[in-house]
Protein backbone atom coordinates (compact mmCIF):
# COMPACT_ATOMS: atom_id res chain seq x y z
CA UNK A 1 0.00 0.00 0.00
CA UNK A 2 2.98 1.73 0.12
CA UNK A 3 3.19 2.73 -3.49
CA UNK A 4 -0.17 4.66 -3.80
CA UNK A 5 1.03 7.46 -0.79
CA UNK A 6 3.14 8.80 -4.27
CA UNK A 7 0.07 10.28 -5.29
CA UNK A 8 -0.98 11.48 -2.31
CA UNK A 9 -0.10 15.74 -3.25
CA UNK A 10 -1.90 15.07 -6.85
CA UNK A 11 -4.27 17.35 -8.02
CA UNK A 12 -6.61 14.36 -9.12
CA UNK A 13 -7.82 11.94 -6.43
CA UNK A 14 -5.58 9.06 -7.56
CA UNK A 15 -5.48 7.24 -4.07
CA UNK A 16 -9.12 7.22 -4.32
CA UNK A 17 -9.05 5.76 -8.00
CA UNK A 18 -7.25 2.91 -7.12
CA UNK A 19 -8.90 2.35 -3.73
CA UNK A 20 -11.84 1.94 -6.38
CA UNK A 21 -10.00 -0.46 -8.26
CA UNK A 22 -8.83 -2.57 -6.39
CA UNK A 23 -12.49 -3.37 -5.00
CA UNK A 24 -13.21 -4.50 -8.02
CA UNK A 25 -13.98 -8.65 -8.28
CA UNK A 26 -11.67 -8.74 -10.75
CA UNK A 27 -8.76 -7.07 -12.53
CA UNK A 28 -10.26 -6.73 -15.52
CA UNK A 29 -12.87 -4.73 -14.18
CA UNK A 30 -10.03 -2.62 -12.90
CA UNK A 31 -8.70 -1.95 -16.30
CA UNK A 32 -10.58 1.34 -17.08
CA UNK A 33 -9.46 2.95 -14.41
CA UNK A 34 -5.59 1.84 -14.64
CA UNK A 35 -5.56 2.86 -18.25
CA UNK A 36 -7.19 6.31 -17.33
CA UNK A 37 -4.93 6.72 -14.59
CA UNK A 38 -1.69 5.53 -16.78
CA UNK A 39 -2.82 7.56 -19.66
CA UNK A 40 -2.81 10.80 -17.61
CA UNK A 41 0.65 10.24 -16.16
CA UNK A 42 1.77 9.42 -19.60
CA UNK A 43 0.23 12.47 -21.15
CA UNK A 44 1.79 14.32 -18.12
CA UNK A 45 5.46 12.88 -19.62
CA UNK A 46 5.24 11.02 -16.44
CA UNK A 47 6.03 8.08 -16.97
CA UNK A 48 7.42 6.61 -13.63
CA UNK A 49 3.55 6.91 -12.52
CA UNK A 50 2.13 6.08 -14.97
CA UNK A 51 3.95 2.30 -14.94
CA UNK A 52 3.70 2.57 -10.96
CA UNK A 53 -0.57 2.66 -11.50
CA UNK A 54 -0.55 -0.38 -13.71
CA UNK A 55 2.53 -1.88 -10.94
CA UNK A 56 0.25 -1.33 -7.94
CA UNK A 57 -3.39 -2.93 -9.51
CA UNK A 58 -1.23 -5.77 -10.81
CA UNK A 59 0.25 -7.01 -8.08
CA UNK A 60 -2.61 -6.29 -6.23
CA UNK A 61 -5.34 -8.63 -8.74
CA UNK A 62 -1.72 -11.12 -9.40
CA UNK A 63 -1.34 -14.07 -7.08
CA UNK A 64 2.29 -13.73 -5.70
CA UNK A 65 3.78 -16.48 -7.44
CA UNK A 66 3.13 -14.83 -10.91
CA UNK A 67 5.56 -12.16 -9.98
CA UNK A 68 8.38 -14.81 -9.42
CA UNK A 69 10.73 -13.42 -12.13
CA UNK A 70 12.67 -15.13 -14.28
CA UNK A 71 16.25 -16.48 -13.67
CA UNK A 72 18.70 -15.99 -15.92
CA UNK A 73 22.63 -16.79 -15.39
CA UNK A 74 25.43 -14.55 -16.59
CA UNK A 75 25.98 -18.22 -18.56
CA UNK A 76 22.80 -17.71 -20.03
CA UNK A 77 23.23 -13.87 -20.65
CA UNK A 78 26.91 -14.23 -21.71
CA UNK A 79 25.73 -16.92 -24.42
CA UNK A 80 21.82 -14.94 -25.79
CA UNK A 81 23.84 -11.45 -25.93
CA UNK A 82 26.00 -12.93 -27.82
CA UNK A 83 24.06 -14.44 -30.27
CA UNK A 84 22.30 -11.43 -30.52
CA UNK A 85 25.63 -9.30 -31.98
CA UNK A 86 26.55 -13.04 -33.89
CA UNK A 87 23.42 -12.27 -35.92
CA UNK A 88 23.84 -8.41 -36.26
CA UNK A 89 21.02 -7.93 -34.04
CA UNK A 90 22.70 -5.57 -31.66
CA UNK A 91 25.39 -3.77 -33.73
CA UNK A 92 26.14 -0.78 -31.61
CA UNK A 93 25.87 -0.18 -27.54
CA UNK A 94 22.86 2.06 -28.10
CA UNK A 95 20.58 -1.23 -28.08
CA UNK A 96 21.70 -2.18 -24.70
CA UNK A 97 19.03 0.11 -24.00
CA UNK A 98 16.56 -2.84 -25.32
CA UNK A 99 19.18 -5.51 -23.16
CA UNK A 100 18.49 -3.88 -19.79
CA UNK A 101 14.53 -2.88 -20.85
CA UNK A 102 14.34 -6.30 -20.71
CA UNK A 103 17.00 -8.05 -18.53
CA UNK A 104 15.86 -5.30 -15.63
CA UNK A 105 12.01 -5.93 -16.66
CA UNK A 106 12.13 -9.46 -16.11
CA UNK A 107 15.27 -11.31 -14.96
CA UNK A 108 16.20 -9.56 -11.90
CA UNK A 109 18.93 -8.04 -13.19
CA UNK A 110 20.07 -4.68 -11.58
CA UNK A 111 18.10 -1.65 -12.99
CA UNK A 112 20.73 0.92 -11.32
CA UNK A 113 22.96 1.67 -14.53
CA UNK A 114 26.10 1.01 -12.77
CA UNK A 115 25.14 -1.95 -11.14
CA UNK A 116 23.67 -3.02 -14.61
CA UNK A 117 26.62 -2.14 -16.76
CA UNK A 118 29.43 -3.19 -14.19
CA UNK A 119 26.72 -7.03 -14.53
CA UNK A 120 27.12 -7.03 -18.39
CA UNK A 121 30.76 -5.87 -18.68
CA UNK A 122 31.49 -9.02 -16.41
CA UNK A 123 30.22 -11.01 -19.32
CA UNK A 124 33.07 -10.21 -20.96
CA UNK A 125 30.96 -9.39 -24.55
CA UNK A 126 32.36 -8.91 -27.40
CA UNK A 127 30.79 -6.07 -29.93
CA UNK A 128 33.15 -5.22 -33.35
CA UNK A 129 35.57 -7.51 -32.49
CA UNK A 130 36.42 -5.60 -28.93
CA UNK A 131 34.97 -6.43 -25.64
CA UNK A 132 32.82 -3.84 -24.11
CA UNK A 133 34.20 -1.06 -21.48
CA UNK A 134 32.12 0.12 -18.72
CA UNK A 135 32.51 3.76 -19.13
CA UNK A 136 31.00 3.88 -22.69
CA UNK A 137 28.66 1.13 -21.69
CA UNK A 138 27.01 3.07 -19.56
CA UNK A 139 26.97 6.68 -21.21
CA UNK A 140 25.24 4.43 -24.37
CA UNK A 141 22.49 3.20 -22.04
CA UNK A 142 21.92 6.55 -19.67
CA UNK A 143 22.10 8.34 -23.38
CA UNK A 144 20.25 6.58 -25.10
CA UNK A 145 17.24 5.88 -22.06
CA UNK A 146 16.47 9.44 -22.32
CA UNK A 147 16.67 9.67 -26.48
CA UNK A 148 12.87 8.73 -26.62
CA UNK A 149 10.15 8.93 -23.88
CA UNK A 150 8.62 6.05 -23.69
CA UNK A 151 12.58 3.89 -23.70
CA UNK A 152 12.62 4.80 -19.78
CA UNK A 153 8.95 3.22 -19.40
CA UNK A 154 8.27 -0.53 -19.13
CA UNK A 155 8.15 -3.06 -21.46
CA UNK A 156 4.54 -3.58 -21.00
CA UNK A 157 4.56 0.29 -22.48
CA UNK A 158 6.39 -0.39 -25.39
CA UNK A 159 4.16 -2.67 -26.69
CA UNK A 160 0.94 -0.30 -26.14
CA UNK A 161 3.07 2.57 -27.66
CA UNK A 162 1.04 3.87 -30.89
CA UNK A 163 3.25 6.73 -32.29
CA UNK A 164 0.90 9.49 -33.53
CA UNK A 165 3.73 12.38 -35.22
CA UNK A 166 6.84 11.49 -33.61
CA UNK A 167 10.02 12.53 -35.13
CA UNK A 168 12.16 9.65 -32.73
CA UNK A 169 10.46 6.76 -33.57
CA UNK A 170 12.79 5.26 -35.63
CA UNK A 171 15.11 5.66 -32.41
CA UNK A 172 11.91 3.78 -30.51
CA UNK A 173 11.75 0.94 -33.04
CA UNK A 174 15.45 -0.25 -33.34
CA UNK A 175 15.12 -1.05 -29.44
CA UNK A 176 11.93 -2.35 -29.94
CA UNK A 177 12.95 -4.75 -32.47
CA UNK A 178 15.95 -6.18 -30.26
CA UNK A 179 13.62 -6.47 -27.13
CA UNK A 180 11.02 -8.28 -29.12
CA UNK A 181 13.97 -10.43 -30.60
CA UNK A 182 15.25 -11.50 -26.93
CA UNK A 183 11.62 -11.85 -25.08
CA UNK A 184 11.62 -14.35 -27.99
CA UNK A 185 14.99 -15.96 -27.26
CA UNK A 186 14.02 -16.01 -23.28
CA UNK A 187 10.77 -17.82 -23.87
CA UNK A 188 11.71 -20.45 -26.42
CA UNK A 189 14.58 -21.08 -24.14
CA UNK A 190 11.93 -21.71 -21.19
CA UNK A 191 13.57 -19.01 -18.90
CA UNK A 192 10.86 -16.68 -19.59
CA UNK A 193 7.22 -18.18 -19.34
CA UNK A 194 4.67 -16.63 -21.69
CA UNK A 195 2.02 -14.61 -19.83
Amino acid sequence: MNDIEEFANESIPVTYCLEDAMSCPEYRDAMPIERLLSLYYFKQGNVRLGDLVSEVLRRHFTPPERFQRAILSDEQAKEILSGLIEEGMIDGQYQFVAVYRILTDFCNFPKEYTSFSHRIINLNLKLKGELLEYKSLYQSIQKGINSHPVLIASYKRWTEYKPETDEHYSVFKRQKVVADALIKILRDKKILLKE
